[in-house]
């Protein structure tokens, strides 16, 4: 997530043609609060009603099952979801005066319902410095809300990152309930000098901490930290949601700095160090190589804080004591995206936005400046067609915060995650469009809960809170327990796409059909009819291999209740 800006950047690059900030904002002003759109008719939104403002997270209680979100001001409230078409009741529940954080960050819970909170506390003679504080609240009896809070473990004080969410924030149990992890994010943009510091022992890692343990001091010291058995995993630039997937795989999102790097997914793994402040987005950081001229790199915006934004600060800089590795460290890289959506980058010979996934390159992983998130996993695999068993994360940023990268961003996007030996491959996907500023995002059966923050400039004065209801698994006609039935009919992008050799294209029925489904190439010749029979109502998928072709575009062709509709798709050797 970007930090608060109190103003907008224009959306041009360096040597480009630059546009009205104060126009950038009058006309963003202007635009009207919208309902989120999905971008399939398998899929529906709904408001559950006004959150309050700068809520970050939502979490589901796995004991109880309800729903809370909380607020950076320590309010945590409970979601009661009403019956359809009406609004969720929101019932305060815990504040400051309950956990003693001024502006927690990070919540989870537990497998047996044990509520963790974090947040950094602000010193009280130094603003440059905080203590990190893990708070832990257990509940007096199984059939009350009240809890016993505690400090399971806290900091030192350290320099902190002074933008709004590279602090304490990302927490998760590990899956043999014995560590909650916990993401301190970086205290500089990339790894500059700043007010004396870089990096500091506490900045820029993800640390475990025993469950069975209290009152835990941490030391602001990293070979410290790792003999005792704290680090999870370093180089990490600010982690703000953990995700576990359904294999028991972990993952993080991690935002990028203020150049044009791709913003990343990490599979997290013990040990593993994730390139920052070196490596950011699968690029080095030319801060590294001296000498260097920030005016002359094609991938830094002069309207962005790092590139000056009209010589007022600069954070990129020709840094002649710019620190090198350390001798012999391996990176772990971020997991590849084949696209197809939300994966523009910038040439670095030219500066111009490119998309990857139309030139059959890949990106790790989003478009930079999205500031991706809130993550989830269909865990359970309830979902139906290529939704299933995959990723959702939320952008944060308004399009065209610093750069513009032709991208929109305040979506909820799908990933597709294939597993090839120590490495991840993803493909995205924009499920739904149009929110205003999403953060917190849980999953719930076949649901997605997300909030809005509000906070992107000008604020949003009603933030929501989104129901998304996705497809489930359908067998036949009458369907499964718990299965529901396409309302209308759907033929879904290919994934993944471009591919190489073989990819899965789904569609939906809303009653039996006649389907034909057929494959041509772009002269319009019928490369091979996959579906030429009756269907049953419900979502199918169909798998179509490429072996026998060569690269190029090729498009399938859907016949079915006295419709057509027709898909383009990349095959890659």
């Amino acid at each position: 997530m970007r930090e608060r800006r109190f103003f907008y950047m224009s959306s041009v690059h360096r040597n480009k043609v630059f546009i009205s900030v104060v126009v950038v904002i009058l006309s963003i002003g202007s635009t009207a609060h919208a309902q989120p759109v999905a971008r399939r008719s398998d899929i529906t939104v709904r408001s559950l009603g006004t959150v309050g403002a700068t809520t970050v997270r939502i979490k589901q209680d796995p004991i109880s099952k309800k729903l809370y979100i909380m607020q950076d001001d320590g309010v945590i409230k409970r979601v009661d979801i009403n019956t359809e078409g009406t609004a969720a009741t929101f019932t305060t529940v815990y504040t400051t005066a309950d956990h003693k954080l001024t502006a927690p960050l990070g919540m989870a819970f537990g497998h047996d319902g044990t509520m963790y909170l974090a947040g950094n506390e602000i010193s009280d003679t130094n603003s440059s410095y905080a203590t990190a504080v893990l708070m832990k609240g257990v509940r007096k009896s199984p059939d009350s809300e009240e809890r016993t809070w505690d400090t399971l473990a806290s900091t030192e004080l350290y320099t902190f990152g002074h933008v709004y969410n590279h602090k304490t924030n990302a927490l998760i149990e590990d899956t043999s309930h014995t560590y909650i992890y916990m993401n301190n994010g970086a205290a500089t943009d990339h790894g500059e000098m700043r007010e004396g510091h870089r990096e500091v022992g506490l900045t820029s890692v993800i640390l475990k901490i025993p469950e069975d343990t209290m009152h835990v001091l941490l030391k602001n010291d990293r070979e410290w930290l790792k003999q005792h058995g704290f680090v999870l995993a370093e180089g990490v630039r600010n982690t703000f949601d953990l995700a576990y997937a359904g294999n028991g795989d972990l993952f993080g999102p991690e935002n990028s700095d203020d150049r044009d790097d791709p913003e990343e997914l990490n599979w997290i793994r013990e040990g593993h160090h994730y390139g920052f402040p070196w490596r950011i987005g699968g690029d080095n950081t030319p801060q590294q190589y001296y000498p260097y001229d920030p005016t002359k790199d094609p991938l830094l915006s002069p309207n962005a804080w790092g590139g000056g934004f009209g010589q007022l600060y600069s954070t990129y800089s020709n840094d002649s004591t710019y620190p090198a590795p350390p001798e012999g460290l391996v990176f772990t890289e971020p997991v590849l995206s084949y696209g197809p959506d939300a994966d523009k980058f910038r040439d670095t010979t030219t500066g111009d936005a490119m998309d990857a996934s139309e030139l059959g390159k890949t990106v790790s992983t989003f478009t930079p400046h999205l500031s991706v998130d809130g993550i989830v996993f269909d865990k359970d695999s309830v979902l139906a067609g290529d939704l299933k068993g995959g990723g959702f994360v939320t952008s944060f940023s308004r399009s065209g915060l610093i750069t513009n990268l032709g991208d929109t961003s305040q979506n909820v996007m799908h990933i597709a995650l294939t597993k090839e030996g120590d490495h991840y491959t993803a493909h995205v996907t924009k499920l739904v469009t149009g929110f205003d500023s999403p953060l917190g995002i849980e999953m719930v059966d076949n649901k997605l809960y997300v909030v809005e923050t509000g906070l992107q400039y000008p604020p949003n004065a009603h933030p929501a809170l989104w129901e998304i209801t996705l497809p489930t698994t359908v067998t036949d006609v009458k369907g499964t327990t718990g299965s529901s039935i396409p309302s209308e009919f759907v033929l879904g992008q290919n994934y993944p796409n471009p591919f190489n050799p073989v990819t899965t294209i789904h569609y939906s029925l809303p009653q039996n059909e006649f389907v034909q489904l057929t494959i041509f190439d772009v002269l319009g010749r019928e490369i091979e009819r996959l579906v030429n029979a009756v269907q049953t109502a419900g979502t199918h998928t169909v798998q179509f291999d490429g072996s026998n072709l060569d690269s190029g575009i090729y498009y399938y062709v859907m016949n079915a209740a006295n419709r057509t509709d027709v898909k383009k798709m990349v095959l890659i050797k």
